[in-house]
């Protein structure tokens, strides 16, 4: 009985020193990536999904760089009156996630940095900070 016991005990030590390890890798894997998300959808849904990405990308690589440029109808993820994440763009960018919104897009609809949800920040040109940032070497998504 006691070898039984002394035997699952050795695989249940290993098995999780094997997970830890795997963590360890996985994240070293990814270390140094910076990643530009474009937003231009007004779709709650679509908003929602980049918070669960955001989380399952932290979960495997705590050390990647992340920007979500808002334009045209992205814009709604930013703002007071109509976002439904507010309190999840707070926690990513005291986590260092930056939000921005581009100031084109703020004049176009008569929006003030006021009116911008807490933890967001602006650019001149959301276009034109993507092309900076493929430019820095950072890898550009769509949404």
């Amino acid at each position: 009985m006691k070898k039984i016991l002394l035997v699952i005990m050795l695989f249940v030590v290993s098995n999780s020193l094997s997970a830890q390890s795997a963590n360890g890798q996985t994240a070293a894997k990814y270390q140094g990536l910076k990643i530009v998300f474009q937003l231009t959808s007004a779709d709650t849904v679509i908003h929602q999904t980049l918070m669960s990405q955001l989380k399952n990308y932290y979960s495997v690589a705590p050390d990647t760089k992340f920007e979500v440029v808002c334009h045209g109808g992205g814009l709604n993820m930013l703002l007071k009156k109509t976002c439904v994440i507010q309190d999840q763009i707070k926690m990513y960018a005291d986590q260092g996630v930056s939000f921005v919104a581009c100031e084109f897009a703020m004049k176009k609809r008569n929006v003030t940095k006021e009116d911008l949800v807490d933890g967001a920040g602006t650019v001149i040109s959301g276009v034109l900070e993507i092309a900076k940032k493929q430019q820095e070497g950072w890898s550009y998504i769509k949404l």
